[in-house]
């Protein structure tokens, strides 16, 4: 059993000694911390947890504050009966809490933090916690992170700088109350903030819109990954999981955007190349890389520059193809081979961004299309036909493998295939198999139109009358001379059912009945 009864909530409500109720809360917190689904706790008793918050939270001290924060957390993993717990009372004291809400500022660094823990569980789950962070704090949230970026940037700069040591940007009026927290405690509030973003957005298509329309947010969650993007390798884990959410966040926003400020997604785009295109950046960081890019066709072209001669020089690379950079193309390549080694069956639609990816790289610029084919369906060689196209090592051998998992990567798998066969159905089947390449070509419907039968038009349509029967004489003619030569032979049915050779062929007609006979005139 929890522990939590209607009888323990009404002892907490009744009861002056506060530390009692301190380690009563903390009690219960603990048997229900490894849980996630509470089938005990009833409705009534959820209500009286939400009515217990409303009332004791704001006179209580930090450390029951911060118990009762704790609870909630905890109680919101469960969305059964997750209406019953959250009011709009209770999420305002949250948001108070966790330093969002307007005009309300918190007082204790320990209570901020167990509040926004306790707001990533609500948001994920409670309609009215997303509803009342949508109305009124979503913006205060980003000004926030936008304060902490420019604060740690601050920090960096002292310490790479032997002048400006001991100076620190100060924070704006309403985020004074960040002053004094420690800085380790600061990156993980930074961490949260992004979780609680990330989270809001995902669930919220008013607010994707409303944050990616003013170009200011999108550039504040930009600043976010650039700056845990500063050094590569990335120093630690903390700055990977900022990079993490600044991605997921951003994917969140341009998945489903009309408009947008196309420069900042330029921006977005280069900085995910150029993640993709180092070899010292985890492949899951940059796999969010490439899910952001899936969502930004329009600026893909941008990615693989056309090079003078002098930049061809600078860069020093062999990834140039048809004097285009290819090295973003070949990153890409290089990381979806490895992500289809490493990703179980179940994940595989994971995969999809990669594809979707590469079909609008392809189908816009075509020299990353030609270096696309290079690499992926090179020429064939005696040795790549002794075996089926799925076995194998190569990426072509991986992606034909993907046309028969029974996801919808398979369908984009095979897309990508048929835009480096520049849609050409023979190519195709002879890259993949027809096996293989089946289910797209019966999809676009071109198994079901094969050598459709059509009728010969009749060549006595247009002849007059002289024509007809000057052609009627030389077929007579002809069937005479193959008669005469003993080449055919008429024959009539006999009476046993077998043909029987006739002499002349007027004996064919010598027992048609007239047409005066079959006549119905009078």
């Amino acid at each position: 059993m929890s522990g939590l009864t209607k009888d323990c909530i009404k002892k907490w409500r009744e009861s002056s000694n506060f530390e009692e109720v301190i380690h009563s809360l903390r009690s219960v917190n603990s048997n229900l911390g490894q849980k996630f689904a509470f089938p005990e706790l009833d409705e009534n008793v959820r209500k009286d947890v939400c009515e217990f918050f409303v009332t004791a939270f704001p006179e209580a001290s930090a450390n029951l504050q911060c118990a009762l924060l704790e609870l909630i957390r905890i109680l919101c993993r469960d969305k059964n009966g997750i209406n019953s717990l959250f009011s709009e009372e209770l999420v305002e004291l949250v948001l108070k809490a966790a330093g969002i809400f307007p005009k309300s500022k918190p007082t204790d660094h320990s209570v901020l933090m167990e509040a926004v823990k306790c707001l990533v569980n609500a948001l994920f789950n409670s309609v009215v916690a997303r509803t009342g962070f949508e109305n009124k704090c979503c913006q205060l949230m980003i000004q926030r992170d936008q304060e902490i970026i420019k604060h740690l940037k601050s920090i960096q700069e002292n310490k790479e700088s032997v002048e400006d040591k001991g100076k620190e940007t100060e924070y704006s009026c309403f985020f004074d109350y960040l002053e004094g927290i420690p800085k380790d405690v600061l990156e993980l509030l930074l961490f949260f903030d992004l979780r609680i973003c990330f989270v809001a957005s995902a669930h919220s298509i008013e607010l994707q819109k409303k944050w990616v329309e003013d170009s200011e947010n999108t550039q504040i969650f930009l600043e976010v990954l650039k700056f845990a993007c500063r050094k590569v390798p990335i120093p630690g884990s903390k700055e990977n999981d900022w990079a993490t959410e600044s991605l997921k966040i951003l994917f969140n926003l341009y998945c489903h955007a009309q408009m947008y400020d196309f420069e900042i997604a330029e921006l977005c785009a280069k900085e995910c190349s150029n993640l993709v295109q180092n070899p010292a950046v985890d492949d899951d960081l940059k796999q969010n890389a490439i899910h952001l890019l899936a969502t930004m066709p329009s600026c893909l072209s941008s990615l693989c520059p056309e090079l003078t001669e002098q930049q061809q020089k600078e860069i020093n690379t062999t990834k140039i193809y048809e004097n285009f950079d290819m090295r973003f193309v070949d990153s890409t390549l290089e990381l979806l081979s490895r992500k289809i080694d490493k990703t179980g069956i179940s994940e595989v639609d994971l995969l999809s961004t990669f594809f979707t990816t590469l079909i609008h790289l392809c189908k816009n610029h075509k020299a990353a299309r030609r270096y696309c084919r290079l690499k992926v369906i090179p020429p064939l060689k005696a040795q790549h036909v002794e075996m089926p196209p799925d076995q194998g090592k190569t990426l072509r051998n991986k992606i034909v493998r993907l046309l028969t998992s029974p996801t919808h990567c398979k369908d984009l798998a095979a897309e990508f295939l048929f835009v480096l066969c520049k849609r050409n159905v023979g190519r195709l089947v002879k890259y993949t198999g027809l096996g293989h390449s089946a289910g797209l070509l019966a999809n676009y419907g071109f198994l079901g139109a094969i050598n459709d039968p059509r009728r010969a038009n009749n060549p006595l349509n247009h002849m007059t009358e002289e024509q007809k029967e000057y052609e009627a004489i030389q077929l007579a003619n002809a069937m005479n001379k193959l008669m005469d030569e003993g080449i055919f032979q008429p024959a009539s049915i006999g009476p046993d059912g077998k043909p029987v050779a006739v002499s002349h062929v007027n004996e064919l007609i010598k027992n048609v009945p007239s047409e005066e006979e079959n006549s119905d005139s009078d």
